[in-house]
């Protein structure tokens, strides 16, 4: 059996985005990152830019304070990730939308799985190749 491929999809403002990207952490105050195992994908919109960044790949299971006064505390629900492409990587609007995910609602679902996922993660490695 196989295992579906996810993407998980953290936000960050301008005041968190460089712990984010300098610390190989992303953090919710909601527990859904409880969710992540090693190897998920994982992807950053910073939400005062409006832009969807990428790849990262867990390196860990999602947990609790990992790194507890990061941010304040206000993220409690943490997980370290790797950076899969040269620098962190703004997705492209055209594919978000030739997938069905509108970017102009302002937020994304935390998850994004099965096919979505995959066709999404092998555009966005298949423009490194």
């Amino acid at each position: 059996m196989t295992t579906a491929t996810k993407a998980y999809i953290f936000e960050c403002s301008s005041n968190t985005y460089l712990d984010c990207v300098e610390k190989s952490l992303f953090g919710s105050n909601k527990p859904w990152p409880l969710e992540i195992k090693a190897g998920d994908y994982c992807l950053l919109h910073h939400y005062e830019i409006g832009g969807l960044l990428g790849l990262w790949q867990a390196t860990c299971d999602g947990g609790r304070n990992l790194v507890p006064k990061i941010w304040g505390g206000k993220f409690p629900f943490q997980v370290r990730v790797k950076l899969l492409l040269p620098k962190p990587t703004e997705v492209p609007q055209k594919l978000l939308f030739d997938r069905g995910i509108n970017p102009a609602v302002g937020r994304f679902d935390n998850c994004i799985d099965d096919y979505l996922a995959e066709d999404l993660i092998q555009s966005l490695l298949g423009d490194v190749s």
